[in-house]
């Protein structure tokens, strides 16, 4: 009889024990139903946060305000799955070029409802900065001297010097010691005190021989020619390089002569474009580019300059008391403004935040 009650007892613990083992297990998969079903909605909110704050940072690139911005991270939001509800419990806030947006949901549980445990709230934070571009697509194949570019007022005409085929050079030497152009010819033509342009010659400028884009068609590039030839330069002065360059680039091209780019320079007239600026050349050996005008420039930062066109034939005239040496030239010049605007921008560029100059290339990407 003792026996019978304990084999009776020992089934029952063994009952006990199994049903705290099913409990247990039944909790194992609930936890982990409502793991993956917190992770889905989580990366919802993740990818709508990401694209709020870059949507954001994009508008304060394009120069707008900080509600037109606010309101495009709460239109960027909506479309990625967030309900009123939930972009009511979100936060976007901005502070100078930077944006910040905190996505917030209530997660319906699915198991868990059993323990009464009906909800969950899950965040996700992103952000995002617009600041001077450390990459950048659609540059012009144009390459100004940094230290040249930076001196040049907000607003002022850039002579981007083409020497003829006169060999035409608008250099400056005074007692043997190389100066600047306009200390030798006059660039102040209203006579007020200050030069209405500065002139870019070739030791300043270069013509960029941009590398071919991969092939795996995310940047595309409308210019198929290739080796440093004026079909390829004329190619990309109209339609702007399809590649995407990081910086700091090492980028081979020309110091000298590029004829044949009249139409193209003018058919940008009016237009903003971005170009490469250089703080030094022969970075690197062997290009497609050849000769002795062939060069690399390295280059550390994007500026921003609104095309005038071309000019078939611009003077320089010798101020009063110079050397018979320094003598009246004409040459064709591409002729440019500094653009200050701020609203100068690549899409498909990054940037490490910090804040961009007023002439320098912007971006928007996001930021830790």
């Amino acid at each position: 009889m003792n026996k019978l009650n304990h084999l009776r007892s020992e089934r029952g613990q063994a009952l006990i024990q199994f049903a705290l083992m099913f409990l247990g297990l039944l909790a194992f998969v609930a936890l982990a139903i409502e793991a993956g079903n917190v992770y889905g909605v989580r990366r919802q909110l993740q990818n709508a946060a990401d694209a709020g704050a870059l949507a954001a940072a994009r508008e304060l690139c394009l120069g707008r305000s900080e509600q037109t911005a606010t309101s495009k991270a709460i239109d960027y939001l909506r479309r990625n799955g967030l309900n009123d509800d939930a972009i009511a419990l979100s936060d976007i806030s901005i502070s100078g070029n930077r944006v910040s947006v905190r996505a917030t949901m209530i997660a319906d549980t699915i198991l868990a409802r059993v323990l009464n445990w009906r909800e969950v709230t899950v965040n996700a934070t992103a952000r995002a900065a617009c600041g001077g571009a450390n990459a950048a697509c659609g540059l012009w194949p144009v390459a100004l001297d940094y230290a040249l570019f930076e001196g040049v007022q907000c607003g002022q005409s850039i002579v981007i010097w083409d020497a003829d085929f006169d060999k035409v050079n608008a250099t400056c030497t005074i007692g043997g010691v190389p100066r600047d152009t306009c200390d030798c010819y006059d660039c102040d033509l209203d006579d007020d005190g200050s030069n209405d342009f500065a002139v870019v010659t070739s030791l300043a400028r270069g013509w960029m021989d941009f590398p071919d884009t991969p092939a795996d068609g995310v940047y595309t590039d409308p210019c198929k020619a290739s080796g440093c030839g004026a079909s390829e330069l004329a190619c990309r002065i109209r339609s702007d390089y399809g590649g995407r360059v990081e910086l700091p680039a090492c980028i081979p091209g020309l110091s000298g002569i590029k004829a044949g780019v009249k139409d193209d320079v003018n058919a940008r007239a009016g237009e903003t474009v971005s170009v490469p600026l250089f703080t030094s050349i022969n970075c690197a050996s062997g290009s497609n580019c050849s000769g002795q005008e062939a060069e690399s420039y390295y280059v550390t930062r994007y500026g921003c300059v609104s095309v005038t066109g071309w000019i078939q034939s611009f003077v320089l005239n010798p101020k009063p008391g110079m050397p018979k040496t320094i003598k009246k030239i004409t040459s064709k010049a591409v002729l440019a403004t500094k653009d200050c605007s701020g609203n100068c921008m690549t899409f498909c560029g990054g940037t490490n935040g910090e804040p961009a100059a007023p002439w320098e290339l912007r971006a928007a990407s996001l930021v830790p």
